[in-house]
């Protein structure tokens, strides 16, 4: 493939953080890897600072969306905005995350003047825009060259409003990052063993019910520590439901240490209610760590119970005390799923799901200059 001109479109972007920012940094990190260029293009954040090859246009603002904080873009000039960036970097092809959400994505579908590919990477049960605006945005999802979706519980979320040739790629995950070899954080104690709960406080996530599990199973014969490694509007709360406890230790957002976290801590809890596919487990998984998790769908797609996690039912708190019980008590158990949990994880490593997107883009337009 010759080196192209690649634009990646996204509302969400850092220092916003979350499975749709790290899939466009890593995928634009390997495009670049292999000699190509790549620009994302996204929105103003607050506390976001100017970084090579990221465009910023309009204020992003939160909104309170598909029961979680969702993003959009706000802005007086915003599609002239977007119709100048895309003729400026005269782009080959035009890569849109979450195609049909506003309001970048919505715009950049309209305005890019070449092939389009749109990765949905969200589930949902239901949708009131999709049911009423159905054939305003059949109609943008028929000009995409190529319907890229995360995982088969994307496809089933999409499938119930719009008809697409849908192609199946997995998020992915940075095997060397993300590695057993990670250094330790102070944050850690060396002493107990450690829960780790890693993501934004968003109702969805479970961090409540994970406050709650752990204070049930942590006493002087069970000594631990719940690490909460994560921030958002709603701080205030759970740090009030943690009530001071010592053993509960909230570290705030981190972006490069992640790994550091998965691998120092015993288990990686997720107890999150909804989720298209699970890039966190993915994290986990890299570092060997294992996993107790919410038995979802977009969660099966990743994991297996008994293979690399145990799975719990959806939202139960007793069920979570007692499977977190279960694995700290059992370190061979926590052993065998962290060795299966690195080896699945290679076969979702970022070099292998760049070659099946760029090889979806060498497809798309070695097609359209055969039609030309």
């Amino acid at each position: 493939m010759h080196r192209l001109r690649i634009a990646q479109v996204t509302e969400y972007y850092y220092p916003h953080l979350g499975g749709i920012c790290e899939h466009v940094h890593f995928l634009a990190r390997e495009a670049r890897l292999r000699g190509h260029h790549v620009d994302i293009i996204t929105s103003n954040l607050s506390g976001s600072r100017d970084v090579a090859n990221v465009i910023r246009v309009g204020k992003s603002l939160p909104v309170y969306s598909n029961g979680s904080l969702a993003r959009i873009t706000v802005g007086r000039r915003l599609r002239r905005d977007m119709r100048e960036v895309l003729a400026r970097g005269a782009y080959d092809i035009v890569h849109v995350h979450a195609p049909l959400a506003p309001t970048l994505p919505l715009l950049a579908v309209d305005e890019a003047q070449c092939p389009v590919v749109g990765t949905f990477h969200t589930y949902f049960e239901y949708s009131v825009g999709y049911a009423l605006g159905s054939a305003y945005f059949q109609r943008r999802l028929s000009r995409l060259a190529a319907a890229v979706a995360v995982s088969p519980t994307v496809v089933d979320a999409h499938s119930r409003y719009f008809a697409a040739d849908w192609t199946q790629i997995p998020n992915g995950v940075d095997t060397k990052l993300f590695s057993a070899a990670a250094p330790r954080p102070m944050s850690i104690r060396t002493d107990v063993p450690s829960v780790l709960f890693l993501g934004r406080f968003d109702p969805r996530n479970g961090l409540a019910s994970l406050i709650s599990a752990f204070k049930r199973i942590r006493g002087p014969r069970r000594p631990a520590q719940l690490v909460v490694v994560g921030d958002g509007p709603l701080r205030s709360h759970y740090r009030r439901l943690a009530g001071g406890d010592p053993d509960i230790t909230f570290v705030g957002a981190v972006l490069g240490e992640r790994p550091n976290y998965y691998a120092n801590c015993s288990i990686y809890a997720c107890p999150t209610t909804k989720a298209s596919f699970g890039i966190t487990l993915l994290e986990s998984m890299a570092c060997g760590t294992p996993i107790v998790c919410s038995d979802i769908n977009g969660f099966r797609n990743v994991v297996a119970h008994e293979r690399e996690a145990l799975l719990v039912p959806c939202g139960d708190t007793d069920a979570l005390a007692d499977t977190l019980v279960r694995l700290l008590d059992d370190d061979a158990l926590r052993a065998r799923l962290g060795l299966v949990g690195r080896q699945r994880a290679l076969a979702y490593g970022w070099p292998r799901v760049s070659d099946a997107i760029l090889g979806l883009y060498a497809r798309i337009l070695g097609a359209n200059r055969i039609a030309a």
